[in-house]
């Protein structure tokens, strides 16, 4: 049977994710034990030592002049303790992503440093909604806001020339999503949930990859998805970062509605207010910010 063009495209991509770097075994395991709330900071500690390169990054951010400990941090388990389980999670899977894709090309239309930006902005964005509205989900929101996007740079970094396409199309006016389904006949946020799949990262990470375009369709959770997606928007008019979007993705009535059928007080007038609460905990995060731009392979 003869393939049509778009089935070889998606087979092609598909074929890629599975060659796609795969997150470190330490990182993996290191999201697994923050997870478990049996887990001690004595044995986050112990696996973590196993690894120099992130002990040693760790470290910096620990002795880093925004957490303003008195005396030098210079053990792991001390680290561990005054950044706190999530905070190093955050910090350990951020950098492992600018590690996997540190060989990036940047193009007129498509910066990679801006999209990081871009990217942790929104992984600050959505916990703070989700420390909000949904707190039990407040660890996996950075992580989901933080990976929203990770579709953008697999097809940058392995499909650059029908990324730049796409990219063209977007920046002449047409809807991104329907640029990417010309071109390649799916769309980054399957392929990103594709990767989540393959990191084996939880069902609700990669399910919100998946449709933070479209939360209502979500299988799992569409308010967690729903605070995702609030989360980028927020981003978008924040102007921080880029993600290669022209313009902010537009917000469906269906998004209010999810937060209205789950009686979580949130409509569209408190996005001002958002905004600004987004924006006074984006300034507390700069040292973190900072922290990891100088590890994501992208300035310097």
């Amino acid at each position: 049977m003869v393939m049509n063009p778009d089935t070889l495209r998606i087979k092609r991509i598909t074929e890629s994710i599975i060659g796609l770097p795969t997150l470190p075994t330490v990182v993996s395991k290191m999201i697994e034990l923050v997870d478990n709330p049996r887990t001690s900071a004595a044995s986050l500690s112990r696996l973590i030592s196993t690894d120099q390169t992130l002990t040693a990054r760790l470290l910096k951010l620990a002795n880093s002049a925004y957490y303003g400990f008195p005396r030098e941090i210079s053990t792991v388990n001390m680290a561990i303790v005054v950044l706190g389980f999530n905070t190093v999670k955050d910090m350990g899977l951020s950098l492992s992503v600018f590690d996997a894709f540190k060989n990036q090309d940047v193009t007129s239309s498509f910066d990679i440093s801006r999209f990081w930006e871009h990217s942790i902005a929104c992984g600050i964005a959505s916990r703070m909604i989700a420390r909000t509205y949904r707190s039990r989900y407040a660890g996996e929101a950075f992580v989901a806001g933080l990976l929203h996007d990770i579709g953008k740079v697999i097809l940058n970094q392995y499909f650059n020339k029908e990324f730049i396409e796409i990219m063209k199309r977007s920046s002449a006016g047409e809807l991104l999503e329907d640029a990417e389904d010309s071109v390649i006949g799916t769309r980054h946020s399957q392929i990103g949930s594709w990767l989540a799949d393959k990191w084996n990262l939880p069902k609700l990470i990669a399910d919100t990859l998946g449709y933070h375009h479209a939360p209502w369709e979500s299988r799992i959770d569409p308010v967690f998805v729903a605070t995702i997606t609030l989360a980028d928007y927020i981003c978008h008019l924040s102007g921080l970062g880029h993600s290669g979007r022209i313009a902010p993705p537009v917000l469906d009535q269906q998004l209010w509605d999810i937060f209205s059928k789950e009686n979580i007080p949130i409509d569209e007038p408190d996005i001002v207010r958002l905004q600004d609460e987004f924006l006074i905990e984006f300034d507390k995060s700069e040292t973190f910010m900072s922290f990891l731009h100088e590890n994501d392979g992208t300035r310097g």
